[in-house]
């Protein structure tokens, strides 16, 4: 029964670092962590947004109590202001969430450190993400050029995913051509999936080459979904 009831309040505590890790797992990481991992993350976004909420109260001159989580395996150390301080948490972890999901997608960590001169690597994530996560609108409209099928597909991505196995987009306003540059038919919006190897992108946008897309403006491509 102790052991219950630590790691039930245990468990409310780390609440506000369970949902970020959760998010991030969900929308900002390419692969599922093991649980291990799962749970150090929580641990230390739980860390992080409890920090910051313990600046946000002194900032507003409101107090914040420490629970004492040595005594959380024998008696209750969940009472009305140690909730309240945890719903709070909820919203700042969450909103830390986000703003974590952004710095990760732009790179801005990454940014900051090529700008001082400190690294020229871009992260650990491929090409792939690097490229279709850039908010230039260079690379928001792309030929898939299909040489099997002697076949270009030019239009704008919207939404973008990698598996093991494949490479998907979708694209709006799309425009099909044969080699010869001919316009063969357009749709509005279509799926293609290629294996990584088997796939071969342009970036037209701005080249006299380019064929004249059927879109009023550059719009970025949705974050990543990853499978």
């Amino acid at each position: 029964m102790t052991v219950d009831i630590l790691l039930l309040q245990l468990a409310v505590l780390l609440f506000p670092g369970i949902i970020w890790a959760r998010i991030d797992t969900t929308y900002g990481m390419k692969s599922k962590p093991s649980d291990t991992e799962f749970f150090l993350r929580a641990f230390l976004f739980g860390l992080a947004t409890y920090c910051v909420t313990f600046i946000i109260f002194g900032l507003f001159g409101k107090q914040f109590i420490l629970v004492d989580i040595a005594d959380a395996g024998t008696k209750s150390v969940l009472n009305a202001a140690v909730i309240r301080e945890i719903v709070i948490a909820t919203i700042v972890g969450f909103v830390l969430s986000i703003l974590w999901l952004y710095a990760t997608t732009y790179k801005t960590i990454t940014w900051v450190l090529q700008k001082i001169r400190a690294t020229k690597r871009y992260g650990d994530e491929d090409v792939w993400d690097y490229t279709f996560n850039s908010s230039s609108a260079a690379v928001e409209y792309i030929n898939l050029r299909d040489f099997e099928k002697k076949l270009v597909y030019s239009g704008w991505v919207t939404t973008f995913s990698e598996t093991d196995k494949l490479r998907e987009l979708v694209l709006r306003n799309v425009q099909v051509f044969d080699f010869d540059s001919q316009l063969l038919f357009e749709v509005p919006l279509m799926y293609l999936a290629r294996a990584p190897e088997n796939i071969h992108i342009e970036f037209p946008f701005g080249s006299k080459l380019a064929p004249t897309p059927q879109a009023p403006s550059p719009q970025p491509a949705t974050a990543e979904v990853t499978k």
